[in-house]
């Protein structure tokens, strides 16, 4: 088990208010890895340090710096899952140079997904276990006896790259199996994007619609319901958006998901590997008001991450969310405990600025404070 770490009244205050994503000020982090050598550990650049945590389930699985025919890029591979340590509360925009070797629905990019952990179940189908829905487990909906098909991830609108297709997964509340079961949507692939091309994705998120971009063109988008919900079986009083329409890049409507597990009041982002590789080659996140705008436009906020200056570190509560096994998706349970940042202590950078009305820090907070990791 990993040690809990007991934050001081003041520091959990301090990191309330100050942890990595505010909800009003445009900002942005930008990370292209041509500053790294192979070998290095992403999560200590500069850029991401303090805003990703990476947990993995088998000794085997890596999140690492390698050389690509000469271009540096990041690499998932094994049962991985790279993830923002915080919700992001406002307005977004995400945009990731990918590159998945062969087509794969184990390879997926997450967005608006609700930190795992929470909400655990036991799992009649793995040993009992205890199943903590991280982004690249299995679901085992299925092989509950749910009446639909398995996937992977808990919560979140998952994008894959499928033979012939892309795929995305709206994760979704069931109240058969273990709760957790998805809603697919497929749509042609673009022109001009292919499996083994490194494709840039762009997502937009104003929490009412959500864009997905693939090479610049809009591939699909997702109109969420003004009305919340919540699950009483999951025991955590997380509120999700009750529901969400899907449309096609021509406004073509595909379907309606209900009892969503897209979290409501702010976004989780995750790249997620399971038994499988993907390659990143440049990584940005606008952030904010204005944030869509700047992004389409390519506009840099004047006030970045990189200028942002340090007040010190605060060690966060680390995730006690250890599953006694990962599962394979066929099934098979697989051995090797999650571990967080691949077992490297992380601390979370904190940002020193300037005193403010007590008004503007209680709203900050009421915005901003994270579920802590169990």
């Amino acid at each position: 088990m990993m040690k809990k770490v007991c934050l001081s009244a003041l520091a959990f205050i301090l990191a309330a208010v100050l942890l990595a994503f505010p909800a009003s000020a445009l900002s942005y982090l930008s990370e292209d890895f041509e500053s790294a050598y192979p070998g290095d550990d992403p999560l200590g650049l500069d850029t991401l340090y303090g805003y990703f945590e990476w947990l993995n389930a088998t000794p085997d699985s890596a999140c690492d710096i390698i050389s690509d025919n000469g271009r540096m890029v990041m690499r998932l591979s094994g049962y991985s899952d790279l993830r923002t340590i915080d919700y992001i509360p406002a307005e977004y925009a995400l945009l990731i140079d990918i590159k998945i070797p062969k087509a794969s629905d184990m390879i997926n990019v997450f967005v608006r997904g609700e930190m795992p952990g929470a909400m655990q179940k036991k799992n009649p189908r793995n040993f009992d276990i205890t199943q903590v829905f991280n982004y690249y487990e299995w679901d085992w909906y299925a092989e509950n006896g749910g009446k639909g098909g398995s996937g992977v991830g808990g919560s979140g609108i998952s994008m894959s790259f499928r033979d012939g297709k892309i795929a995305f997964c709206v994760k979704k509340y069931a109240p058969d199996s273990l709760t957790v079961a998805s809603d697919v949507y497929k749509v042609d692939y673009p022109e001009g994007v292919a499996v083994g091309d490194y494709v840039n994705v762009r997502v937009t998120d104003d929490a009412k619609k959500i864009c997905f971009y693939l090479n610049g063109t809009l591939t699909a988008y997702f109109e969420l319901s003004e009305e919340k919900t919540s699950y009483p079986s999951d025991g955590t009083n997380v509120e999700y958006f009750k529901s969400v329409t899907v449309y096609g890049a021509d406004g073509t409507e595909l379907g309606r998901t209900e009892d969503t597990r897209l979290h409501y009041k702010g976004s989780q982002i995750a790249f997620a590997t399971r038994s499988d590789t993907a390659y990143v080659d440049g990584l940005k996140i606008y952030y904010g008001d204005g944030a869509i705008q700047a992004a389409e436009s390519g506009e840099v906020p004047e006030e970045t991450k990189d200028t942002e200056t340090e007040a010190g570190t605060v060690a966060p509560e680390t995730a006690d969310t250890e599953s006694s096994a990962a599962e394979t998706s066929g099934g098979e349970e697989t051995t090797g405990a999650v571990k967080e940042n691949g077992g490297k202590s992380k601390k979370l950078k904190i940002v020193l600025i300037a005193a403010a009305a007590d008004a503007v820090m209680i709203a900050a907070m009421a915005v901003l404070i994270p579920k802590k990791k169990k």
